[in-house]
């Protein structure tokens, strides 16, 4: 039997073919994901937009490329999962197609009403049972700033991968827990919308999508999806789940005690709990739900594998002001890795702090350059420095989690941005003080969406 996964990244669309009996991977495709559609000027404002019609458009393309490759095989397919970006906001109409664009996860437009959001519930110790503090792009803050303008449409509200998943089966969108989790107004430990906070808030409850297990069925796929793609009919999709679950399971990382690393365009480390226990807000430590009734402590940056993107945007700039042609991104990356590889670790004093775009526990807080001299006033070193920065921030959310009590024994890695870089992945291992390994596959996320759907519809 084979399971695709599906994974609706802020990067990249991919999906996977996976055979679990064999625990491989066997076809996947990967696209840019060029669906953003806010202009340059409200990007510039903090504005994040997402035509979901073209992420759909994205999402049947890459499936059709991975059914391509299956051949004969393709009559195995009996079950989809879906994963994806988490904290935003997807509205469907009543006939359950888009009726604005999506609002993502990089929004800041919400950022100003987080107080007045947080006070107008309760306070902070309203939000204990939801294993976090809400921030800027969560979906229940959005809304919030929505009604605060009357600009809160008439329509469904479910995070993107819901959104894609309803597209999938023309049945009414369904969240899961660790979707819901990641709106602000879920009750992680009850499993369930918070409805004195919706009342509190004035947020209408009957918009939101009913919380089904993560990876159950809600629906076969579409008729005319499956003629196109060339599936058989009959096919289960499964309730989409965060990707940073799904990521974990893909790195068959669910175990307690094994801590999980994932860099892609942010960043996050975290380790799978039995029970739950209160998030460590001012260590920037949330607690989160994960399949199977348990939870995952997780410290997540906001800016992981971008920084080092910033720092090429940054020198590729530099040698066009000379006029000189920056090679591609690829060399480019390569060029720098190489570079910082001559530098020791240590930087010679020369110290960053990544938060390019603040902080989920600490928004305000700007990127910090320290301990310039003219001796690392270089490229490589600042190269070194940003690698180390990025691998410091994980640290030290993993440092509170062990002065917690909860030790790692091993250390798994994921994410495109620590799988194509040696360099971070020999920094964070250090960093961490374990052994890093790295599954043999790729696109963990879609391969844990795959799985598990595939557990729970065989």
């Amino acid at each position: 039997m084979l399971s695709l996964g599906l994974d609706i990244g802020t990067t990249t669309i991919a999906a996977v073919a996976f055979d679990a009996e064999a625990a491989q991977v066997v076809a996947r495709a990967t696209v840019l994901n060029d669906a953003g559609c806010a202009p340059a000027d409200q990007r510039a404002e903090g504005w994040a937009e997402l035509d979901l019609n073209r992420t759909f458009a994205l999402a049947l393309d890459v499936l059709e490329q991975v059914v391509g490759y299956l051949g004969p095989r393709v009559g195995q397919v009996r079950t989809i999962g879906v994963t994806g970006q988490m904290h935003g906001a997807a509205f469907l109409g009543h006939d359950l197609s888009p009726i604005r664009s999506a609002i993502t996860w990089q929004d800041r437009r919400a950022r100003r009403v987080i107080p007045e959001f947080i006070a107008c519930a309760g306070g902070a110790g309203t939000f204990a049972n939801m294993g976090c503090l809400p921030a800027a792009g969560y979906l229940g803050p959005t809304l919030y700033w929505l009604r605060k303008r009357d600009a809160l449409p008439d329509a469904r509200v479910c995070g993107i991968p819901e959104a894609i998943a309803t597209m999938l089966t023309a049945q009414p969108p369904a969240s899961d827990p660790t979707l819901a989790a990641s709106t602000g107004l879920f009750d992680i430990r009850g499993g369930r919308w918070d409805e004195a906070i919706l009342r509190a808030l004035e947020l209408p409850a009957h918009i939101l999508p009913p919380v089904v297990e993560s990876g159950a069925r809600v629906g076969d796929l579409r008729s005319d999806l499956a003629q196109r793609l060339g599936l058989p009919r009959g096919i289960s999709v499964g309730a989409a789940l965060g990707d940073h679950q799904a990521g974990v399971i893909g790195s068959r990382c669910d175990a307690p005690g094994q801590v999980h690393v994932n860099i892609g365009t942010s960043s996050q480390v975290s380790l799978v709990i039995e029970h739950f226990t209160p998030s460590m807000p001012e260590q920037g430590i949330e607690t989160r739900p994960f399949p199977g009734r348990r939870f995952i402590l997780t410290g997540a940056a906001l800016c992981g594998g971008d920084a080092l993107a910033l720092l090429r945007r940054f020198l590729a700039d530099a040698l066009a002001m000379f006029d000189a042609q920056p090679p591609d991104d690829d060399a480019m990356f390569a060029a720098m890795i190489a570079a910082a590889t001559c530098i020791a670790p240590g930087v010679d004093g020369l110290r960053i702090r990544p938060t390019f775009d603040g902080a989920r526990h600490r928004p305000e807080i700007r990127a910090e350059f320290a301990g310039l001299r003219r001796a690392n006033f270089t490229p490589a070193h600042m190269i070194r420095a940003m690698l180390e920065g990025i691998a410091d921030e994980m640290g030290a959310f993993y440092d509170a989690m062990r002065e917690a009590g909860f030790v790692g024994r091993s250390l798994v890695g994921a994410g495109n941005a620590l799988r194509r870089n040696v360099l971070l992945r020999e920094v964070v291992a250090q960093r961490i003080g374990l052994p890093l390994y790295m599954p043999p596959w790729e696109e963990e996320a879609a391969v844990g969406a795959a799985i598990l759907t595939a557990r729970l519809n065989p």
